[in-house]
């Protein structure tokens, strides 16, 4: 007699969706971003992190809906949780970045921003993207 196999804390939180499910599921909320359906993206990527709560990429762009909704709060909050899931991303750090300085607390978005930074110089981040983005968020940050 076979024993079930013992599940993940991953696995029991997807509440049945696979890992590759969940990506799937994710690029077609990526795809309404990309192609300017906030309504429905943001419909498919709260289930995502509703069934999913680990997977940081719904995190931040559930963080971009709120930001796109002018919703600062849920934006702050998605981008904390995206963090939360993945402790050391730039990508989350940054994005929290961004929505601290649209919320106006200049001191916090300053600290995330030198922390990117420092990840930037050391060479653990080299994505060309999260470089300029930084840049960006710097000098809108030096700007204020």
């Amino acid at each position: 007699m076979d024993l079930p196999r013992k599940r993940s804390p991953s696995e029991i939180l997807r509440r049945g969706y696979s890992d590759e499910e969940i990506a799937h599921l994710y690029e077609l909320g990526r795809f309404f971003l990309e192609n300017g359906d906030i309504r429905r993206a943001e419909i498919i990527i709260t289930g995502i992190t509703e069934v999913a709560p680990d997977f940081a990429p719904a995190w931040l762009a559930m963080s971009y809906i709120h930001i796109q909704g002018r919703n600062t709060d849920g934006a702050i909050f998605a981008a904390r949780q995206a963090l939360r899931v993945n402790p050391g991303s730039a990508e989350a750090t940054l994005f929290l970045a961004t929505c601290l300085l649209t919320s106006g607390d200049l001191n916090s978005a300053g600290t995330y921003l030198g922390e990117v930074g420092e990840m930037i110089e050391s060479g653990s981040v080299d994505d060309a993207n999260i470089v300029r983005f930084y840049r960006a968020q710097l000098a809108r940050f030096q700007s204020r």
